[in-house]
Formats: structure tokens, sequence, C-alpha cells
């Protein structure tokens, strides 16, 4: 049995989201405060039933308005059909037909065929009747302390509905289970109307969810340390030994290894040696330690007077031998050992879910936080490429053991090793405030059908996979525009530093081919491209002869013709580049022309406002996009003022910082002419040779920038305009709390992140 997906309403962040489950593995992306952590917290919840977990905290917070009002009128209490706000989570199996006695009881009828069943659990009140009831009595009691001076803000407990559930949740809500109906759901799982799931008995539906379902997790702070005196870190000698203690042989039945212990040291460290010796070598499937790394050898830390309460102990063999010079655990890097402690937990937690002999669960799905927590880059590709390896079970009767993993991570190292197919992209969504929630994308559909899917894998994976982690991505042309942005950005528009940007370098001529990925991402975009002026050869050849000597390219463009209400495809051919004023001068830059403002025409694009350069979120795709390029700017040169375009960034800005990059104070860039320009237009055109010549170095170039004060230089003004764009888009989307739900001690105005600070030390 597999989990096929599941379905949280009304939890945190999720007003209703359905997350598709990998048969194997499934790794959790998105961006900060996007709901990750919560999609495993609620599994672990209900699966687990850990009702008294819940905290009015967990409702969505479009909810604490419906529950506040419900409670402000005094004459919903007497509604019979009166419902609270509740939560629920929706779990669908796909089910072989050998377990099908397993689920008999979840059968919507007895005609049932298929292999897909459902489960709903519910956290629901007992009786929203009685639960008002109880509330109007609590708050009639304290009516006589509520001050009569205006002035005076101060209420009794409790002061609204919230505030009463806050304390007596547990005793007023309950889990319930249903039993669902595939039929009566669409193809994405959502309910059909006029339909009602069957209500089950509690006292038959939580073992019969324990014999399904099984849910561990391996939490992210796992308190290993260098330092004994730390009180909540353990070594990993405590951890091999519990392991020892749980699942492998015990030492009091084992009477062979009492002998060795009297005996002898050797024997026990011989015992202790085959006993881990399937561990080790599942270790060892990891390729670490290597060649130049310690290797592990579990040694006995005997001590005859107290031979059955000694701890078992790690050292690290220095020469890759059992017996040669060895070192105790605590003196190797904190990394390796936490790389070991996950493997051992996880082996533990499946040892622990094995040796359930009798109604143990068809399916074990095993929660792994943040794996990368003190692993470096090399550990964590690793982990994630050997994890499955490592868990696989291999005996006879391993047709009988179903497993999943689910791992939440920020990691793009991990999303490099395993690639697109098992993410699940959580992206926020709504403003700021209660309308805020978060979906699951589902990346394997996004795999599947998008031609470019392999330009994409190998793109991400050598590159940006950050992207799955940001608040916003901008896309540049190259090397330099990468170098220089962060300066840029503190100069022009400082509040997206406090933003998760993911900065791609993707060129001119691939920037378009990450519309269809910022689209499905649903996240703002600003891409940073260059004008890219060449001169334009006729389709017979016969203008512009000098560049036949070059090869021809076709630029294409679907325009519409209005006479004839048609589209037609109009070629052009790119010749030499040239300065943007060339007479009928054309784009080379593929994005300009196939993605925004689809134009060709040097004119015609210098012609274009910024309402020609923004994609708009869509009924299909949330992404905003803005697509800027060199455009016209008024420079002085001398007693002359002009309008005047830069071909490229290096252009654009020796234009715009003409008396700095002219002076011997900005001679370092590269862009100081040797002899001084007459005019404008001279200026233009040698600054245009000087960048397209052989000696021009751009990486000199940006780093000559970048090591100057940035008082010294201005930003180009396209780059700056679209800078504070990007800023407007972005918004730090954590809402501040209604003031109904705090706690007395918390002020009302903090933000969203003060606020989930506090909680959480709270809980």
């Amino acid at each position: 049995m597999k989990i096929n997906c599941f379905r949280i309403q009304n939890f945190r962040r999720f007003k209703n989201i359905l997350v598709d489950v990998e048969s194997d593995i499934s790794i959790l992306v998105g961006a900060n405060n996007s709901g990750k952590t919560s999609a495993t917290h609620a599994l672990d919840m209900f699966v687990n039933n850990q009702k008294d977990k819940f905290t009015i905290y967990d409702f969505n917070s479009s909810c604490w308005s419906i529950i506040n009002d419900i409670g402000d009128d005094p004459n919903q209490s007497i509604i019979d059909d009166i419902e609270l706000p509740q939560i629920s989570l929706d779990l669908w199996f796909n089910i072989r037909e050998t377990d099908l006695h397993r689920v008999l009881y979840l059968l919507p009828d007895l005609t049932w065929e298929g292999s897909i069943i459902g489960l709903r659990i519910v956290f629901q009140p007992k009786s929203s009747r009685e639960t008002l009831v109880r509330f109007m009595e609590s708050k009639a009691k304290v009516a006589k302390y509520v001050p009569k001076e205006k002035d005076k803000k101060y209420k009794p407990w409790p002061k609204n509905l919230i505030d009463f559930l806050s304390k007596h949740l547990s005793q007023e809500y309950e889990f319930r289970y249903y039993s669902l109906d595939q039929s009566k759901f669409d193809e994405k799982f959502n309910q059909k109307e006029n339909y009602t799931p069957l209500l089950l008995q509690n006292d038959k539906s939580k073992p019969l969810v324990k014999s399904l379902l099984r849910v561990d997790t391996l939490h992210a702070q796992r308190y290993l340390s260098d330092q004994a005196s730390n009180a909540r870190s353990e070594d990993l000698s405590k951890c091999l030994s519990r392991f020892y203690k749980r699942n492998l042989e015990k030492r009091e039945d084992d009477h062979d290894a009492l002998s060795a212990l009297f005996d002898s040291e050797t024997q026990l460290n011989e015992h202790l040696k085959s006993v881990f010796n399937d561990m080790l070598e599942r270790l060892g499937e990891l390729g670490y330690p290597g060649v130049s790394n310690p290797h592990l050898v579990i040694k006995s830390a005997l001590n005859p007077t107290t031979i059955m309460s000694q701890d078992t102990k790690v050292h690290y063999s220095m020469d890759g031998t059992s017996n040669g010079l060895t070192l105790p655990d605590n003196y190797n890097g904190l990394g390796f050992k936490n790389l070991i402690y996950m493997v051992v937990e996880l082996l533990d937690l499946q040892a622990q879910w094995i040796d359930e002999k009798e109604d143990r669960a068809l399916l074990q799905l095993i929660i792994i936080e943040e794996p990368e927590a003190h692993l470096h880059t090399q550990l964590q590709q690793v982990f994630i490429r050997q994890i499955l390896n490592i868990l696989k079970i291999t005996d006879e009767d391993a047709y009988y053991y179903g497993m999943q993993l689910a791992v939440t991570t920020h990691s793009p190292h991990i999303l490099y090793e395993r690639g697109f197919k098992p993410v699940r992209y959580f992206r926020r969504e709504g403003i700021a405030g209660t309308n805020q929630h978060s979906v699951a994308l589902n990346l394997s559909t996004f795999y599947k059908d998008e031609p470019e899917k392999y330009f994409f894998e190998r793109y991400m994976k050598m590159t940006h996979c950050d992207l799955f982690f940001a608040d916003a991505a901008i896309l540049v042309e190259g090397n330099v525009e990468r170098i220089l942005l962060p300066a840029m950005i503190e100069k022009s528009a400082d509040n997206l530093t406090k933003a998760y940007l993911s900065i791609l370098e993707v060129g001119g001529a691939y920037a378009y081919k990450f519309k269809s990925l910022i689209e499905f991402l649903g996240i703002p975009a600003l891409v940073i491209t260059d004008l890219d002026s060449v001169k334009q050869k006729t389709v017979d050849g016969s203008a512009n002869t000098d560049d036949e000597d070059e090869d021809d390219e076709d630029v294409e463009l679907e325009i519409s013709e209005s006479a004839e209400s048609e589209e037609m495809i109009k070629k052009y051919l790119i010749g030499k580049a040239c300065l943007p004023d060339f007479e009928n001068a054309i784009t080379s830059n593929q994005t300009l022309v196939r993605w925004l403002p689809k134009k060709v025409l040097i004119s015609d694009l210098l012609a274009c406002n910024s309402e020609n350069l923004i994609q708009n979120p869509t009924e299909t795709s949330l992404s905003t996009v803005y697509i800027t390029f060199q455009r016209m700017v008024e420079i002085i040169w001398g007693e002359e003022k002009h309008m005047v375009v830069g071909r490229t960034l290096e252009e654009a800005f020796g234009l715009e910082n003409t008396e700095w990059c002219q002076s011997s104070e900005g001679k370092h860039v590269g862009l100081k002419l040797r002899t001084k320009p007459n005019s404008i237009t001279e200026l233009t055109e040698k600054i245009h040779k000087r960048v397209k010549s052989n000696s021009f170095n751009k990486t000199s170039f940006a780093l000559g920038v970048l090591s100057s004060s940035s008082e010294d230089w201005i930003v180009p003004k396209y780059i700056e305009e679209g800078l504070k764009w990007l800023d407007r888009q972005v918004k730090i989307d954590i809402p501040i709390v209604p003031k109904e739900i705090l706690e007395e001690n918390i002020h009302s105005d903090m933000t969203g992140a003060e606020y989930e600070s506090k909680k959480q030390s709270n809980d």
C-alpha cells in the first residue's frame, strides 16, 4: 500500500491544499513560511491521534473571525445546526488486492471497484451548540468584572470565543473518522456537491488507522555535540547503544556475550563487531567515510564492576583497521557524526515498525526534517542519494513492507541530486493577512508536460536549484550582471536585501526558456537583458553586403495583419553588431522577440512603455514579470546634452557614468578612452567600440566597479527601474496577528515573525 495524495483543510497556512506523494520519496520545498513543515506536522498529529497537541493557533487565520463572529452572536447558541470551524485531513491510498481484507471497513459499499480508497480524519467540535452554551456561561460569570469606564480596556477571561477555546480546545474538540468514496470526487480529489462522507465508529477507526499507516519523524534539531558538558546534547556512542538495546540481541539474554565479558574484552569486541556488522555495511553504502576519512569501530568500555550498565563506545580507526590506532567518537567532526546519527535513527525507526508483529501498519511514512542540518554539501548529496538503498528491505518478506519517505529541505544540493520529479513546491498565495494561504505544486506534472524539461533539469542542477526557495527571481544576461547586482540592489532598492532572491544567469538567448517555469512557480520575476542591436540583412542578402562573411540566423516574430485578420511570420536575418541608432537596426535578443515585448526593430523596442514590458498574472499563473533593457537617457558631455542609449550593460554604464568613467579615478573599470571625444556622438561610438573589442575584459570591468565606492557611480536607469518595480512586487507576507487571538502578554502590533517566535517559545 502507498499514499497517493493527501488534502489538508483549515490547518495553519492551509485553507485547502492537495499534496501528491511519490511512491518512494517526496521532497517538500518552498520559500520560508510556505508550509512545508506544517504539512508534515498535520500528518503526524492526525495519524498518531495527537489531539492534545492542537491549539487555537493551528486553525487557519480565516477561521478566527468566523469563530469570534459565532461567539459574539448570542442567538447562535440556540441554532441546532450551527457548526464551528474544523480541521481535516483526507488520506488517499493505492491499495493492492492482497491487502483488501485490511480495509474492508473503509469501502464505501460492496460494489466498490478500483485501487484507491479514502479516509478523512476531522478535528471537530463534539457539539458546537454545547460549546457555545459553556462559553456563554463562562462569560456571564465574569460579566460583573467588566469595567464600566470606557477608557479601561481590561476584559476578564473569556474575552471572546477564541479566548475560551485557547484553554478548552482539547475538551471541546475530538477526532472523527469518515470513509470516502472516490467516485464522489473529481480527478483532483475535490469533493463533489451534495455528497456526505460516511461517519465511522471511533472505537473501530482508531485501530484501523494504526493498522494502515505509521508516521515517524526524524526532527531537524538533533543536539549532537562535541561537548560532553552540553546537557541537551548526546554523543554518537549513546545513540548506537540505544539502537543496540532496542533492536539487536539483548545483552542480558546473550549468555555467550556475558561469558565473553568476563573472559576477554577482545571477545566482547568481536561480538559487538558481528552485531553491528550489518548496520556498518549500510553506512558504507553512503560512500563515506572515504579513503582519507576515519572508519567506525565499535569497542567496549569495560568496567567489570558494572558490567550490565556499561555503554558501548564508538571509536574511529586511523588506519582503516579494527586493531590499529583508534580515537573516541568526540574526536571526529560534527557533520560526520550527524550523518551516522541520522542513518542509525532511521534504521531504528524502521526496526521498531518491523518488530510490531501483530497489527503492524501496512505502510510506514518516515518524515525527515531538513537533513542538511550540520551536513556539508557532499554529505547532503550522499545522504539523499543512498537513503532509499540503506532503508531497503531485502528479506523474503519484503513484499509485505511498504515504506515512503517525505523530506523537507532548504538545500539546493539535495534537489540537485534528486531532480524535479519528486519535488513538491509549496507556494504562498493571497495578500498579507487572513487571506494568506499556500498551495502545493507537483513538479513531476510540469516535468511531464514541459518540452524543455531536460534543459531545465540540467541547467537547474548545474546552477540554480535555490529558485525553489526564493521569494522572487531575477534573470540576468551573464557574469557581469550577476557580480554587480547585489551592489545595485543596495543602491536602488535596499528593501530587496530583506527578501530571498534567486539570481539566474541565463544569457539573452535563453531567458525566454524560463517563461514556463516562472509561470508554473507563480513568483515575481525581473528579467534584465540587453538591447543587442544588430544590422539587418534582407532575405536575399542584397543589403549590408559587408556582413556576408557571417552565418545567417533567423529571428521569427508572429505579427497580426489586420487587413486579413491572419497571423503572419516575418523573418529577419541577423548581421553584425551596431549602435542602436543605426537605420533599421534589429535586436538579436531572443527574449525580447519571443517573450516581451515581442518586437524586433530597435525603434519599436525603444518606443515601448512600461505596460508593454509587464506580464500580469492570469487565471493559470500568479507570476508577474517585468523585462527591462537599455532605454534612452539624457547625458551631458561638455556643453552638449543628448539622448543616447547603450547596446549592452557595459555601454549603458559607461554612458550614464561618463564623467567618472573618463576620469583618472574611474580608469580601472576599463572604459576610459585614450583621447577625449569631441562630441556625444563620438563618445557613444568609441565606448561601443571599446566594449566590443577583444581587449575589453568584462569580468575586470565588473570587479573594478565593485571595488569602487558606491558613491562614485550610479545604477543604469533601466536596471534601477526594474529593481524598484520588483521591490513593489515582493512583500514580506507575514500577517500581523489579530488582537483577538493574542495572549495577554503579546502586543497586538507585533509582526508575524515575532508572533511565530513567541508562539514557539510558548509551545
